[in-house]
């Protein structure tokens, strides 16, 4: 009863153009910071047409980050527009303009091949699969539910289950003002040091606007959008 009922608050709440059609462009760009020192600039660009979809994201080290250390990361996820919402077909990761790491995903027979360097194996596939570049904008397709989500993620090196639950609405304070957003966490369990968390612009098609990662060793990388560009209509 009290799920139903946070469903219910949550629906009345969200504005009747956020379920509207996705536009078939979109470009975001993200300032990432550790802790409170920016160390790098980020740009996602999302495209669908109804049926295949494409999102390449983009990061770089920025300031004196990249004095100290060069990176670009670029990772590519294509694949499906499904009524389940994005579907992969293929993930890429390149780094310094390397391959790093891959994902091919064979839904017929339900496996997916991961190379990882030289290594490559190939492993069972879950339907409720996503890499990790495609998952934040699969909410854009099918918004988060009050009872949360169980999903299996893949970076290239390995197929894991998560369960991420819906904490609310929130809002938070951008370089565009401040956006009214439904905040997404992973549920970590008791020997796992890896956090993350998604904000998601209610506004904005449920894109996600912030995107904070905490790893192992405690150190908090926070990503906040500068910028979103909609196709003109």
């Amino acid at each position: 009863m009290k799920r139903l009922l946070m469903t219910l608050l949550l629906a009345a709440q969200l504005p009747t153009g956020a379920f509207a059609a996705v536009p078939a462009r979109v470009e975001i760009t993200y300032a990432v910071f550790l802790g409170s020192m920016k160390i790098g600039e980020g740009r996602d660009v999302f495209q669908h047409d109804g049926r295949t979809y494409r999102v390449v994201s983009e990061s770089k080290t920025a300031g004196l980050a990249a004095a100290l250390y060069r990176l670009n990361v670029r990772r590519e996820s294509q694949g499906r527009v499904t009524r389940a919402g994005l579907r992969p077909e293929t993930f890429s990761e390149e780094r310094n303009g390397k391959p790093k790491r891959s994902a091919a995903f064979d839904w017929e027979r339900k496996l997916a091949t991961l190379v990882d360097g030289n290594e490559s194996q190939t492993v069972a596939l879950p339907d409720n699969s996503w890499d990790s570049t495609s998952f934040g904008y699969n909410f854009a397709f099918v918004p988060p539910e009050a009872s949360g989500l169980a999903a299996h993620l893949t970076d290239g090196r390995r197929i894991r289950e998560y369960r991420y639950a819906l904490l609310g609405r929130e809002k938070i304070d951008t370089e565009l003002g401040a956006l009214e957003t439904l905040h997404v966490k992973k549920v970590q369990g008791p020997q796992d040091k890896r956090a993350f968390e998604v904000w998601l612009a209610v506004e904005q098609y449920h894109m996600p606007v912030r995107i904070r990662y905490t790893d192992r060793d405690g150190k908090v990388f926070d990503s906040v959008v500068t910028r979103i560009v909609f196709p003109e209509k």
